[in-house]
């Protein structure tokens, strides 16, 4: 296993490649260390801050040499590349935030400010990178815990899915890398192999990462496979739950998942497994006294209906469709598993919806009570499909 080694940026003669926003963005994290810039030409805000700080500029690049220190940010990959293949045939350690696996460097936060005598401090200036495993709930960003919303202000790197909403990605802090990594089904902007060696290299160029996904990261998340990434590669990380979409589905629709009158019990269960197939245990699933949660599920409404009927249970069960709960765009649709599918024939059903099946349903028109005009979240717009990982942010 490697073992990292952290020393101050004080000891290294530090260069810094790049005149625009990328590079101004790493400079504004070195406070009054000593640094040399070299580009042709600088941005205003970093030709400001250059002036200021006393920092020296030079056209042209340096010969690599022991003790120094390149930071890479020309905001051009080729640039970028040529240098940091210099760097490493010189054994010049070399920090580019385009490409954290390359780096031999961590830039840790507060690098530049003076030492403080306080334990916090200590622990902070020369923190390694971490993974901070975030739930955003189900869409209505009031919903997400205070511990998820100091963790958004604090990310520096933020990983999100497809159903995290506009408006819970507000609420991070303005200068966080921001990487979409959503799915919808049969279309992954980046596969999940790609995530999990993301969230490696990012925690480990010492940057601290906020993987955040909509509902729960526990409940069909995929929050253990990322986990279990980072733990072989052993990366310090956390986890801070989230309110998984039944449990906000529930609250907003008025469908209480247990009552006594109608179900002891509930069960979360996905719509379809990673074969493609949706080969369940349905007379386990049919037996009454419980109510269904089904994730992930529209595509196979019909089939759901079939076999619950087929193994016991009543056609006239009451069954609920709700489309993007919580938000703006919440639309519920109830009627029984005979004749759910038929009813919303011809109906443009928006993802993510989740199939709420069991007698609790009957409630719902007695305990609505949530107003879509006054919703906190407009909900999700159909497509939303951004660029791959290696581009997502860089715009």
């Amino acid at each position: 296993m490697a073992l990292d080694l952290i020393c101050s940026l004080r000891f290294f003669d530090l260069r810094l490649f790049g005149g625009g926003r990328e590079a101004l963005a790493i400079a504004e994290r070195l406070g009054d260390l000593r640094l040399r810039i070299h580009a042709q030409s600088l941005a205003g805000g970093l030709s400001a801050l250059a002036a200021s700080r006393g920092w020296a500029i030079e056209s042209m690049p340096p010969s690599p040499a022991r003790g120094q220190c390149w930071l890479v940010a020309t905001g051009d990959p080729l640039q970028d590349d040529e240098l940091v293949a210099l760097a490493e045939r010189a054994g010049v350690a070399v920090f580019v935030p385009r490409w954290p696996e390359r780096s031999s460097v961590r830039l840790p936060l507060e690098v530049g400010r003076a030492p403080d005598s306080s334990a916090a401090s200590s622990r902070n200036r020369f923190q390694p990178g971490r993974v901070s495993l975030v739930g955003a709930g189900p869409g209505d960003p009031e919903l997400l815990t205070l511990k998820a919303l100091a963790r958004l202000r604090e990310a520096e790197v933020l990983i999100h899915d497809r159903l995290v909403s506009d408006e819970v990605l507000a609420l991070a802090a303005p200068g966080a890398r921001r990487l979409y990594v959503g799915k919808a089904r049969s279309r992954h902007s980046v596969p999940q192999e790609g995530i999990n060696q993301a969230l490696v290299d990012w925690a480990r160029a010492g940057y601290r990462v906020v993987r955040l996904k909509g509902g729960d990261p526990f409940v069909f998340g995929r929050g253990g496979e990322e986990l279990e990434r980072l733990a072989e590669a052993g990366i310090d990380f956390e986890v801070i739950p989230g309110i998984t979409a039944a449990i906000g589905v529930s609250a907003y629709t008025g469908i209480p998942l247990t009552h006594r009158d109608h179900a002891q019990s509930v069960r979360f269960i996905t719509g379809h497994l990673s074969n493609g197939s949706i080969d369940l245990d349905w007379p386990t699933l049919a037996a009454p006294g419980q109510t269904l949660v089904f994730y992930m599920g529209l595509g196979s409404l019909e089939v759901i209906a079939r076999q619950l009927i087929e193994h016991g249970m009543g056609p006239d069960t009451p069954i609920a469709l709700v489309e993007q709960g919580t938000t703006a765009r919440q639309r519920v649709h109830v009627d029984t598993l005979a004749g759910i599918a038929a009813s919303i024939t011809g109906l443009d059903i928006a993802p993510p919806t989740l199939i709420v099946v069991g007698g609790v349903v009957s409630l719902y028109r007695s305990l609505s009570w949530f107003e879509r005009a006054s919703a906190a979240s407009l909900g999700w717009r159909n497509g939303k499909h951004p660029s791959p990982l290696d581009r997502a942010g860089e715009a």
